[in-house]
């Protein structure tokens, strides 16, 4: 026989397809099912109430392998603003090519066939969650709005609390202000009348001198 390589057991195997039914290969298979279905299960809670989040590329850039696909697939969906979680894997469970690559996945490795239906997203399904998604769309911007105003009426009053404070220390501070610096032009005047009535030393002697005269 020819070697067989199981992407499930990740190994090359010389017995044939007959790999297929023996229990390691069936025990990894149901491994592989109940973590892939853990994924899925978790993006159909999504189906009837979508979540709407601000992107965030640490959380929102993330990918899972599609076994049945055998391909890597974005995880949410996102226009670099805001996030649909779970949109990138309900959109791709929902197209007729993973349904064909499902199909053919439980054919190859003998899974339970009445598991199959969990992993494929109807047409009807994703009608209706397009439809969700609108609406949470349509609430997240309203609370975005929302919060936007709530963000600016504190500025605004942060600002006219400050211009308040302003003012109070302008009215207490510019009135003794004023007069101290009355008092310190009083005191210049004062002292610059005081030297200007004296006679320079020189004039005096002058004077003296023309007197004896």
């Amino acid at each position: 026989m020819g070697a067989f390589y199981c992407a499930i057991c990740k190994q090359t195997d010389f017995s044939g397809k007959g790999h297929i039914y023996g229990k390691s290969h069936q025990s990894k298979l149901k491994v592989v099912l109940v973590k892939f279905l853990d994924k899925v299960k978790e993006a159909r809670r999504t189906l009837k109430c979508p979540q709407v989040e601000k992107f965030d590329a640490s959380q929102h850039e993330t990918k899972f392998w599609c076994y049945c696909c055998e391909v890597e697939v974005q995880k949410h969906v996102t226009d670099g603003r805001v996030a649909v979680l779970y949109g990138g894997l309900l959109e791709h469970m929902s197209t007729q090519e993973h349904r064909k690559n499902t199909n053919a996945f439980w054919w190859k490795n003998k899974a339970d066939h009445k598991h199959k239906e969990k992993f494929i997203i109807t047409e009807q399904e994703t009608d209706r969650f397009k439809e969700e998604v609108a609406k949470a769309l349509e609430q997240y911007e309203e609370k975005e709005d929302t919060l936007i105003k709530q963000q600016a009426a504190l500025i605004r009053s942060q600002e006219q609390h400050r211009l308040e404070v302003l003012q109070a220390l302008i009215e207490v501070c510019v009135p003794g202000m004023k007069q101290h610096l009355i008092q310190n032009c009083s005191s210049l005047l004062n002292r610059s009348s005081r030297t200007s009535s004296r006679r320079p030393a020189w004039v005096q002697s002058r004077w003296e001198v023309f007197t004896v005269y």
